[in-house]
């Protein structure tokens, strides 16, 4: 038996360097998880294809491909499911997408799984391998929260030269907060924690000493963080992953972390505008406390890439220069900017998409990097070139080599860090499929032919009055999903 395990490219990986291009970051983990799931079975083939890292093999001879989605590869994965199934190959579509859009995806599928699959892709295996094979899979979230029986994904499977953190794990999933513009916790709607023990055997499994959680929110139990840190000391490893700046307030959780290893994290700042930060659901977030952070996590030895939005409500077209400044000032290793994205599924999505504001429905867009609404208090024109001109002033070279030099606190990773983001920042500037937002007059603008509406009994989604004829809900198909 051969299976085909997919992650596609899409128009987020254009440039091949920045945030988005995972030869840039960490191997994902969902398809070497799938891998680990498959049982045992004579003659089992399994092969791995990241998209943004090696091509997609058209031709390739399978009797079963799986495709990860998420909404920026939707549209390129949808076009590959086609192009598998005119061959004859039964796919089956998973992921953030599919788990939130679960009407939209069995177009283009033989069958789907929604959620978690540790379950759900043994039982489909076999369930295919005996010609019944489902339309869809829906796994159950653990009652008590803990994530038994995750095995060691198979990194045997990926070329790891295409990765800067090719040794990914997972200690959690989910995250206790609800920020609006975030799917985590429409798809994860509790928070899971692996056994400290399954954990550990996973970093052990790993020979190199540099791992990285994919961890959407590591610290969000401390007492679990304290006893997963205290574990892995002795294992002598350097790792990242990402936390929120609440993790500064917590000295001997920041011990335990810099004794076991921790090299780097990921935070979430978003805004240096406290009523942007309460507009978001983030209200956790003390602007005025940024400095701090940055001044404590770096006291422990830990380089920060701090993530920033451009286009909540309260943001005009100062917020660009008083970012950067801010920026600046903080002394952030590594700088991130995005552009406010409403995600279907996410409280944003609805909100906007009630208020008229959504201006695109076609999901190559959805990639923080492209206007996909309209902005409360300034263009869509004024919005994408000031993110652009954002990135470009804060990655000067006089700015990359201030935050390098000042320092010798991981800086190799700050080094290759910021070098990178300021190639990104040059194809960005060159690059015109990423020049202009659309207008609501371009055809592109159109909605895709079966939007999120077709989902909306899972997610408790309200239609509005004189919505478009075409999102026409197939009752047998949500029946199927809900029972």
């Amino acid at each position: 038996m051969k299976i085909l395990l997919l992650m596609p490219d899409a128009h987020m990986h254009k440039l091949k360097i920045g945030p988005h291009v995972r030869s840039m970051r960490e191997a994902p983990l969902s398809l070497t998880t799938l891998a680990a799931l498959t049982p045992e079975l004579e003659n089992l083939e399994i092969r791995i294809v990241d998209g943004s890292v090696d091509p997609i093999p058209m031709d390739a001879e399978a009797d079963l491909v799986g495709i990860s989605v998420i909404t920026g590869t939707a549209n390129t994965a949808y076009q590959l499911a086609d192009h598998y199934r005119r061959r004859g190959i039964p796919v089956v579509l998973g992921g953030v997408h599919v788990t939130i859009l679960p009407g939209e995806a069995l177009h283009h599928a033989d069958s789907i799984v929604l959620g978690m699959a540790e379950r759900t892709w043994p039982r489909l295996i076999e369930d295919f391998r005996q010609g019944k094979l489902a339309r869809v899979y829906r796994d159950e979230a653990p009652p008590d929260g803990i994530l038994h029986g995750v095995p060691t994904p198979r990194r045997d499977l990926i070329r790891k030269s295409g990765y800067m953190m090719p040794n990914s794990l997972h200690a959690t999933r989910g995250c206790k907060r609800i920020c609006d513009f975030c799917t985590v916790p429409v798809v994860w709607p509790q928070y899971f924690k692996r056994p400290v023990g399954d954990v550990v055997a996973d970093i052990k499994s790993i020979p190199s000493r540099y791992i990285c959680f994919n961890d959407v929110s590591l610290v969000d139990d401390l007492e679990y963080s304290k006893e997963l840190f205290s574990a892995m000391i002795p294992l002598k490893k350097k790792w990242g992953g990402l936390a929120t700046v609440e993790v500064a307030k917590h000295p001997e959780l920041l011990r335990i972390m810099q004794e076991s290893g921790c090299a780097y994290l990921l935070l979430g700042f978003e805004s240096v505008n406290q009523t942007s930060l309460r507009d978001i659901h983030k209200g956790f977030n003390k602007s005025t406390e940024y400095k701090s952070v940055m001044t404590t996590l770096h006291d422990h030895g830990i380089s920060v890439q701090g993530c920033f939005v451009f286009g909540l409500d309260e943001d005009d077209r100062n917020v660009f220069q008083h970012t950067v400044e801010q920026v600046l000032e903080l002394q952030v290793d590594i700088p991130r900017y995005s552009i406010y994205t409403p995600y279907p599924g996410t409280a944003l999505f609805k909100r906007l998409s009630s208020e008229g504001r959504i201006l695109s429905f076609n999901w190559d867009d959805y990639d923080t990097m492209h206007v996909v609404y309209q902005p409360s208090k300034m263009t869509p024109d004024e919005l994408y070139a000031g993110f652009k001109w954002a990135y470009k002033e804060t990655f000067r070279m006089k700015n990359v080599l201030r935050r390098v030099v000042r320092c010798d606190l991981n800086s190799v990773i700050n080094l290759v860090g910021n070098l990178t983001y300021r190639i990104f920042v040059k194809r960005l500037y060159s690059e015109r499929r990423f020049a202009t937002p659309y207008s609501k007059d371009d055809p592109r603008m159109a909605p895709a032919d079966d939007a999120w509406f077709n989902s909306f009994e899972l997610h408790a989604f309200e239609r509005k009055e004189g919505t478009k004829e075409r999102f026409v809900q197939d009752a047998s198909v949500l029946s199927e999903i809900m029972s």
